[in-house]
């Protein structure tokens, strides 16, 4: 297997914290699915900074720390292969957040270090990958303390079950579905024929993406951002192969269309407003409502709802 680029590697992370930063609703839905969490959707959403500098003057950066309400705080790590050491780097993301947030416990002597929720996302998998990864620490007194952290192996699941655990917002991720195999293709039909199995796949990851906005999984705005890391993935993965220019086509013009549509809403939505404040100042001249619902154009019943 080819592996990735390094560069691609880097715009998988920086995407992985963008879209972590959609709107708080998201990213609670979010949190709330990949750590089986159920804080309420109008918490706060909080984002630490993730750059420690070492003694030695070595930068750490972890992918993403989210803190909900204040208090509860998760350390979400993306990870393309089957790295042995990315226990320890999670560890050592965490022990760093944990110092941050160091404070006092049963008297001067003890200093308590807590360490956030953590869970690594594979976006690709083996055989060899774990369902959970393990450091296993070992102390001068002799004992040892095994740190665990769980693994959610991302391609292992299709479309609706990653709709089902609140994760649409890694659906950009999802177009590495048919990387291994467009690599592995030895002829021009073959990659036609995946470049063909690509645009249903889009067809159903912008009907997900719908989906998810209906069900409160996202916003409204976070649907376009969504769509665009999504074409900026495709970009990365498969643009040296002319079959799959089409595909990527297609994409382009959904978001054209998202773009359009919410234009679209945004000037109903005004407009809709202008009629009200109008009907406002008819209701405050003392002009009847069936009088006000002609002439500012709104539907009586809803006239009567709105005032």
């Amino acid at each position: 297997m080819r592996l990735i680029k390094r560069e691609t590697v880097h715009i998988f992370d920086l995407i992985l914290k963008q879209l972590i930063r959609l709107s708080s609703v998201a990213v609670i839905q979010f949190i709330n699915g990949l750590f089986d969490a159920n804080h309420p959707l109008d918490s706060t959403v909080e984002y630490p900074s993730t750059e420690t500098v070492s003694k030695k003057l070595r930068k750490l950066m972890s992918d993403t720390i989210v803190i909900i309400g204040g208090i509860h705080t998760y350390h979400i790590e993306g990870e393309i292969g089957d790295d042995a050491n990315i226990a320890l780097k999670v560890f050592e993301y965490g022990f760093a957040e944990g110092l941050r947030t160091k404070s006092a416990g049963e008297g001067d002597n003890v200093i308590e270090v807590c360490f956030p929720k953590a869970r690594i996302i594979y976006w690709e998998t083996t055989g060899k990958t774990p369902d959970e990864v393990t450091l296993r620490l070992r102390f001068p007194d002799g004992k040892h303390h095994d740190y665990n952290v769980r693994t959610f192996k991302f391609l292992d699941h299709d479309i609706s079950e990653l709709e089902k655990q609140k994760m649409a917002i890694l659906l950009p991720f999802y177009v590495l579905k048919l990387r291994k195999r467009v690599i592995s293709a030895k002829t021009s039909k073959r990659r036609a024929e995946l470049a063909r199995e690509m645009k249903s796949l889009f067809n159903e990851l912008v009907t997900a993406v719908d989906r998810s906005a209906e069900a409160g999984l996202m916003s409204e705005p976070d649907k376009r951002i969504v769509l665009e890391h999504m074409d900026r993935l495709y970009k990365e993965l498969y643009s040296p192969y002319r079959e799959f220019r089409e595909a990527d086509t297609m994409l382009q013009e959904r978001i054209l269309t998202y773009s359009e549509e919410a234009a679209e809403k945004a000037a109903a939505k005004a407009a809709e407003k202008t009629k009200f404040e109008v009907a406002q100042k008819m209701l405050m001249r003392g002009m009847a409502l069936p009088d006000i619902a002609e002439i500012a154009g709104l539907p009586l019943d809803k006239l009567q709802t709105l005032l």
